[in-house]
């Protein structure tokens, strides 16, 4: 599976279906938060990864999530304390602003907001850390990675579109 199938899968109907009907949350809403809400996830990674340890932590988790995964049943059999985790290390002290923000924007509860960020989470990392994989970048080059993700950045050969693509897919600056 190419990396344009794994975000598709991230977003399409299959993934939003999973969430939506897990936590019985109107599908139009759970697409929403995760459009809205991924590019911050990313950008939060890359402000992580300015630091030495930052990105020391964020390659360990790269690395623990990354592998031959079928994403339904990643979102089926997802651990939510887990992925709980995984969005307050992202996100650090902001979680829960993070959580507010989206909640008043899609008129869902924080726990609801929680829940979905929470399914997606563990999935987002291991998206990553097969693209770290196959671009064979060091900690040290996480920033750069994770900003041809969100579309900016010198990018080189086709890698560059693929990832660019990536923050348009999911409502990228």
């Amino acid at each position: 599976m190419d990396i344009m199938n794994i975000i598709g899968s991230l977003t399409g109907n299959d993934t939003v279906g999973a969430i939506s009907e897990k936590f019985g949350i109107e599908s139009n809403k759970v697409s929403g938060v995760l459009k809205s809400a991924i590019p911050s996830l990313v950008s939060a990674m890359q402000k992580n990864v300015s630091t030495e340890a930052g990105a020391a932590s964020l390659g360990k988790a790269l690395q623990d999530h990354a592998g031959d995964f079928n994403l339904g049943d990643m979102l089926k059999n997802v651990d939510l304390v887990d992925g709980g985790k995984i969005l307050g290390k992202i996100m650090g002290g902001e979680t829960d602003n993070f959580i507010s923000g989206l909640s008043s924007k899609f008129g869902l509860a924080g726990s609801q907001i929680t829940n979905i960020l929470s399914s997606i989470a563990p999935t987002l990392l291991n998206l990553l850390g097969n693209l770290r994989k196959k671009n064979n970048s060091a900690d040290a080059d996480l920033g750069s990675l994770l900003g041809m993700v969100l579309g900016g950045g010198k990018k080189t050969s086709g890698l560059g579109s693929i990832l660019g693509g990536l923050g348009k897919i999911f409502g990228g600056r």
